[in-house]
């Protein structure tokens, strides 16, 4: 009976190690925050960051629904919103980054707003139809970074990508500072865009030197643009599993993340008493 036990419980360390490898499978090298957007993460308006410490709040009234995983916000395109706080020092870690979310799109004519964060001299966003009215998902990229005393921008429209049809779709935008041959060596900012796993544009601009990319002052807004402490152009749709890192993902890692359909140590916790009731039947 001894030795059985001991084997049942050997068999449950097992499957436990499994399913942890399982739950656990997206990437976290050079994670920095993941806000899950699940019921147990959210307390009234307080959003955990379940990873680091940028945990966030939010404005109107997202509601909880069935995410692709767990659970999501959804966002009325009226006035819902998360404050996911300024991000601290990971602004000058914003040459080499990468924002993530599973996201879904309710329309594609008016401008609304994935993600910004605007600054007096850092800007980093996506924009939903904002190049003109009735472009069809024509998704359009700002980043800036300090130039001296001097600002210097980008904004960057990027050909349809078709996300509004209410579907789930696993989107990532990586930024990476690439130098090239010798002799100039010339630095461009590097920017790539992936949806459901698959690169669907690219794009390399000169990076005017010296460049400095530094910390985050304002807040980093989810679902919403926020200007002079107002908050516009609202997204519709809802938003899960958003994450950010302070490098850039590698193609075999935006797939290893698509891929992945578990949370972050959710899934085995709640399978423990059920494999260990299955296993105590076997006695």
């Amino acid at each position: 009976m001894k030795k059985l036990y001991c084997l049942l419980t050997i068999a449950m360390t097992t499957v436990l190690f499994i399913l942890n490898v399982t739950a656990s499978n997206f990437v976290k090298d050079g994670l920095v925050s993941y806000w899950s957007f699940d019921k147990q993460h959210v307390r009234n308006n307080k959003v955990k960051d379940i990873w680091g410490e940028n945990h966030g709040e939010t404005g109107g009234n997202p509601k909880i629904i069935s995410g692709h995983i767990e659970e999501a916000f959804q966002f009325d395109g009226t006035d819902d919103y998360v404050n996911l706080t300024n991000l601290g020092d990971f602004g000058s870690q914003l040459g080499s980054s990468t924002f993530e979310a599973w996201i879904i799109v309710d329309q594609k004519n008016d401008p609304m707003t994935l993600f910004r964060i605007q600054d007096t001299c850092m800007r980093w966003g996506f924009t939903i139809n904002n190049v003109m009215k009735g472009t069809n998902d024509q998704l359009q990229h700002t980043i800036a970074h300090k130039l001296g005393n001097l600002c210097h921008g980008y904004s960057m429209g990027l050909k349809p990508a078709k996300f509004s049809d209410g579907k789930w779709h696993h989107f990532v935008n990586t930024i990476d500072i690439v130098v090239g041959d010798a002799p100039a060596k010339e630095k461009k900012l590097q920017a790539r865009f992936y949806k459901d796993g698959e690169l669907f544009n690219s794009i390399a601009l000169p990076l005017r030197q010296p460049a400095t990319f530094v910390p985050f002052m304002k807040p980093f807004y989810l679902g919403s643009e926020g200007k002079h402490g107002n908050q516009t152009r609202f997204f519709k749709g809802a938003i899960d599993e958003v994450r950010i890192y302070n490098r850039t993902l590698t193609e075999a890692e935006v797939i290893q993340n698509f891929e992945s359909r578990i949370g972050y140590s959710v899934e085995p916790l709640k399978k423990l008493p059920i494999i260990w009731a299955t296993l105590k039947s076997k006695l």
